[in-house]
């Protein structure tokens, strides 16, 4: 067992190499272990981590049911599941997504550009924040007013999310998430009524043409997209950004040939790992190399351990554009992949070609050295709460 004070999970690091580095050296020495600080055991390979996300039956999503987040898509297996991603795949695939691009690279340079006008600036804090959750309001039609307060709702429920076991996120999480789903209704109704040229109005057509529309699936169809996309994008953004600025050579291919930014945000969310890992509940008496698993109990699965094993990626601390083999599994695997991965990536390629574009000078602030740890920004991601740069 490790104990918490001496968990991964508990430290800091200069580089975002170091939660998987660590977790990845504890793998070296056995695949599965307790630690006290995640109160579940983690499973730290490769292997294990991708087949466990595979086996829903075995390994299920279905505990984020338990309160008001009951029949989103999260939480459902089999025919269930297969019926609503089907629906989100009319409005959510990577070709339906395509069509968003000309919409989000106007507000990336907008958010980005004015960078370029000062010399210094913390990009977290005065631009990436905001980036995802404006991309949303203007996709959805929904208007400004949200603001600060749909911010701050969305906050305190994936924070309850992330950490299914704390009691103390709980109430505010559920709390936000009544009055987050009551706006949406609201919201869900009217436009089914007046109809506009958005994604919302894509969504109510999508549920309609699987005659499973009601406003409370849409609503939390709308609500799951906006958790899904918010804290997940940023801690996207900023490892991607991070990854290339620690990587100087990386960066300046990524300057001369913008289509290798896919590539870029591919191994950046392996290098850098904002998806440290995935609780998931465990429905049968199981094991997993060796280690016996009962069933009712929780299992986290360590992907950032995972993406640090040398046996799926060969020198696995390089960040390496041309990287071959095994894909990341930052967008998870299996049934319950990240519907909203197009749009995601679509988000950080138009932010980072605004911001290159804008900034051809753009590198860290040595005089202010980056800190990685898990719970960055009080959410259960790994990543960094600032990200200083010089233009």
């Amino acid at each position: 067992m490790i104990a918490a004070a001496e968990s991964a999970f508990a430290q800091r690091y200069s580089s975002p190499v170091g939660l998987g580095r660590a977790l990845a050296s504890l793998g070296r020495e056995q695949p599965v272990v307790f630690d006290e600080l995640m109160n579940a055991p983690v499973v730290l390979r490769h292997r294990d981590v991708a087949a466990a996300l595979r086996d829903t039956a075995t390994f299920s999503t279905q505990f984020y049911g338990t309160g008001p987040m009951n029949g989103a898509m999260i939480t459902l297996d089999g025919a269930p599941h297969h019926r609503l991603r089907r629906i989100h795949n009319r409005f959510f695939s990577a070709s339906a997504s395509a069509k968003y691009a000309d919409a989000v690279a106007p507000i990336a340079q907008r958010t980005f550009g004015p960078v370029a006008a000062k010399a210094e600036v913390e990009l977290i804090g005065e631009c990436i924040a905001r980036y995802p959750m404006e991309v949303f309001l203007t996709l959805l039609g929904i208007p400004d007013e949200l603001g600060d307060q749909g911010l701050a709702w969305v906050r305190a429920i994936v924070t309850w999310l992330g950490s299914p076991m704390d009691q103390a996120a709980a109430e505010p999480g559920l709390q936000a998430y009544a009055q987050l789903s009551d706006y949406t209704s609201g919201l869900v109704q009217r436009e089914r009524h007046t109809g506009g040229d958005n994604l919302l109005s894509e969504i109510i057509n999508g549920f309609e043409s699987e005659d499973a529309y009601t406003t409370e699936a849409v609503t939390a169809s709308v609500v799951s997209l906006l958790l899904g996309g918010f804290e997940t994008t940023i801690q996207m953004m900023s490892a991607t950004l991070c990854s290339l600025l620690l990587n100087p050579d990386a960066l300046a291919r990524v300057r001369a040939d913008h289509s290798l930014v896919e590539a870029a945000i591919d191994e950046a969310f392996r290098w850098a790992n904002p998806s440290a890992g995935l609780y998931r509940l465990v429905t049968r008496d199981t094991g997993i190399a060796g280690t016996g698993l009962a069933a009712g109990s929780l299992v986290y699965l360590g992907i950032a351990g995972a993406h640090y094993d040398e046996r799926a990626y060969p020198d696995p601390e390089t960040f390496h554009l041309d990287r071959r083999g095994g894909a990341h599994l930052g967008f998870g695997l299996g049934p319950h992949y990240c519907v909203g991965a197009p749009l995601a990536r679509i988000e950080v390629t138009a932010a980072l070609t605004a911001l290159l574009d804008a900034c051809p000078g753009l590198r860290l602030d040595s005089d202010t050295p980056l800190s990685f740890y898990y719970g960055a920004r009080d959410f259960v991601q790994h990543g960094t709460d600032a990200l200083p740069v010089l233009t």
